[in-house]
């Protein structure tokens, strides 16, 4: 049977135009949101760039992340090839086993969340994998909520470590520094985790401010009113996966990081989070 050509033309409009729609970078980074939430293993090779006292530091490591129950471990390739991490919640006192690969030649257990493992860093083992800035970027959309598709839009599509990815840009208009009084009880941590913002820039914004409990009630510092004010993602077509995370704040390029050799919801044995495990080096 001939179709009547109104009737073709109006299908695929139809198909063109749905696909379109679903091709908006606010969808993809629903669809991502909802993506990552269904990982709870996941190992990889990460490159990370990260600014601190105006220069960028560069660290590759490996790691393999159980979300639940949270169990790490983090192998550096560069700039200190063989130095490991391994924490698994509720055993070692919580606190983590780090293999230096150096002096002082033995194992050292520390709190993840101590000024010496803090060093230099901008986030902590806790931060492993894409649950933290999925999280920052559902806070934003809810924020500001019908003003957030405008913010989001598609750069290009390109292809990284051989995965076909959007290139998502996420431009916030409304991100300002402003000043904020601290409230009885809060640390720079809690103020961070309260408006999902980075502690260490909030450390940085604040020379009289020497460490993320150096704040008392009452006393007005700076912070973002946001976590940055443009970031771009390549969001994996396939896996819905940020596999690349670049964030600026006003001075330019504030930190980067880049997934490669991504394996989701592998069959991690007990071994994999052991310091017995043979082909680890603690």
């Amino acid at each position: 049977m001939r179709k009547h050509p109104l009737i073709v033309f109006t299908i695929v409009m139809f198909v063109i135009t749905g696909f379109c729609s679903a091709q908006n970078g606010y969808d993809i980074c629903l669809e991502t949101f909802a993506s990552t939430k269904t990982i709870n293993t996941v190992s990889y090779t990460m490159t990370k760039k990260e600014r601190v006292d105006g220069k960028m530091i560069e660290q590759c490591s490996s790691t393999k992340l159980r979300v639940n129950p949270l169990q790490v471990y983090i192998r550096q390739k560069a700039p200190n090839d063989g130095l490991e991490v391994l924490y698994k919640k509720g055993t070692n006192e919580n606190k983590a086993l780090i293999n230096p690969n150096g002096f002082p030649w033995m194992n050292i257990s520390m709190n993840p969340m101590s000024s010496t493992m803090r060093k230099n860093q901008h986030h902590t083992l806790f931060d492993s994998g894409f649950g933290l800035f999925i999280s920052i970027l559902e806070y934003l959309f809810e924020k500001y909520g019908d003003e957030t598709p405008s913010m989001v839009s598609i750069e290009k599509s390109a292809v990284w470590d051989g995965n076909d990815c959007w290139v998502i840009n996420f431009k916030n208009k409304f991100y300002k520094i402003i000043d904020y009084k601290v409230k009885k009880g809060e640390t720079i941590l809690d103020i961070a985790n309260k408006f999902k913002l980075s502690e260490f820039s909030i450390l940085e914004m604040n020379d009289d401010v020497d460490d993320y409990e150096d704040v008392k009630e009452g006393q007005v510092i700076k912070i973002p009113n946001d976590y940055s004010p443009a970031m771009t993602l390549y969001i994996d077509k396939v896996r819905k996966i940020p596999l690349t995370i670049e964030v600026k704040d006003l001075d330019g390029l504030y930190e980067k990081y880049e997934y490669t050799d991504v394996k989701l919801n592998p069959s991690f044995s007990l071994e994999d989070f052991s310091k017995d495990n043979k082909s680890y080096g603690f």
